[in-house]
């Protein structure tokens, strides 16, 4: 007992001697993976490309009715997010229409109100360049849309007042028209009149920036483990023969190099968490906007239950960085094979995209894998866990701390 009891701490000796060069690797790890966070955040903010066509107009009756028509029309939202109309005269609006500064141009005919409304429909003339461009062709396509929607407003018109007068219900014509014209501006102006709205979240509970902020804090943990060789590394086999000899087991050896790598893992963490609560000295406003964004629903959680599953973290992570280099066998290995598993891991957990937006093959894997309970459980802690979700993430990182320490120490043995 004596000799297990040195050994484990010569071990905690050397882990403690090691910890500082170890911590630099990590803080720089650290320090890429926030510059590529924020490179992300800023591409996201990037307003997303818009296209806006530029119309001419020609009014050849400037009246009351007129102007209120066309106002109508600018105004609509399907239309002033993409179109821009200019009032202007006819020979003008061809030397732009020429010229290529306008996409078309529209010519609004005299009494043009009064003849839709007493049914003589005069026509509205659409003249596109001869080499449409891409602007051009999009309002071509919103014209020909609005004159489909037009000929079928008036087909039911004119089909219902056939009808009121064939079976003599010229009364109620009035009524059948205002409906038909209800129904037809509901649909033309009203997306709820064609689609129903449900709202979801590719998160969850959490927010957008919870979700990713405990994405982040294990693809740290991760891949901070590339760091934590020297400490969970084999020793030579001749030395672990003499150390046998001196009542060191082998299943010792395994737990206490295990121990110092949780240990690693831990102090990690820890770093993290002072450098995050040094920036809220250096630049409190920052940091305050930033915590009040992630504590929302923290209250639901106890500081028992926290403790429990930050343990629970990093006793994972580190099995997993702990059967990863037994299984590699050597340095350069270890850090290959941990980064492809890491990153893929959480590529297929939805780390990087949610995984909602994946295919079905890639959600049902990626739901499996401990990166995803641990990218839940870490999520947990921002924003409450729901309805079983805290059991399911003890039970799964539970299952999979069992199977990783089991095959890490296989592995070592026949190695």
């Amino acid at each position: 007992m004596r000799q297990r009891v040195q050994y484990l701490y010569l071990e905690m000796k050397k882990t403690i001697g090691m910890f500082p060069r170890m911590l630099l690797q990590a803080i720089l790890l650290m320090a890429i993976i926030s510059v590529i966070a924020f490179c992300g955040i800023k591409s996201m903010e990037r307003d997303p490309l818009a296209v806006s066509v530029d119309i001419g107009v020609v009014v050849r009756e400037d009246n009351t009715m007129t102007r209120m028509a066309l106002g109508y029309v600018e105004n609509m939202e399907s239309v002033s997010q993409i179109c821009s109309f200019t009032q202007m005269s006819e020979e003008e609006g061809f030397a732009q229409l020429e010229r290529g500064e306008v996409a078309a141009l529209v010519i609004l005919p005299e009494q043009l109100v009064e003849g839709i409304m007493n049914g003589q429909n005069p026509t509205v003339d659409v003249i596109f360049p001869r080499n449409a461009r891409l602007e051009a062709m999009l309002f071509r396509e919103l014209t020909e849309s609005g004159a489909g929607l037009l000929r079928v407003a008036q087909a039911q018109i004119y089909g219902a007042g056939d009808t009121a007068v064939e079976y003599g219900l010229t009364d109620h014509l009035s009524v059948m028209e205002a409906e038909i014209d209800s129904y037809n501006l509901a649909f033309a102006l009203d997306r709820l009149a064609m689609y129903d709205e449900e709202t979801v979240s590719a998160t969850g509970r959490m927010s957008v920036l919870q979700y990713y902020v405990a994405a982040g804090a294990i693809v740290f943990l991760l891949l901070a483990g590339m760091a934590a060789y020297p400490v969970m590394q084999q020793e030579p086999p001749a030395v672990q023969r003499q150390l046998m000899r001196h009542g060191t087991g082998m299943t010792w050896q395994y737990f206490c190099r295990w121990l110092c790598g949780f240990v690693c893992m831990g102090l990690f963490g820890c770093s993290a968490w002072i450098l995050y609560n040094i920036a809220g000295i250096l630049a409190p406003d920052a940091v305050g906007t930033v915590n009040a964004a992630l504590i929302s629903g923290r209250n639901h959680v106890s500081a028992g239950v926290r403790a429990v599953m930050v343990l629970l973290i990093v006793i994972t992570v580190a099995t997993f960085i702990y059967m990863l280099y037994n299984f590699a066998g050597s340095r350069t290995s270890g850090i290959m094979l941990i980064f492809l598993c890491s990153v893929l891991m959480v590529y297929l957990s939805g780390g990087f995209i949610p995984s909602v937006l994946m295919p079905q093959i890639m959600q049902s894997v990626g739901d499996k894998l401990p990166t995803a309970y641990l990218i839940r459980a870490f999520g947990g802690l921002l924003a409450g866990y729901g309805d079983g979700m805290l059991s399911q993430c003890v039970a799964g990182m539970c299952i999979y701390t069992v199977v990783f320490g089991v095959a890490g120490y296989v592995c070592g043995r026949r190695k």
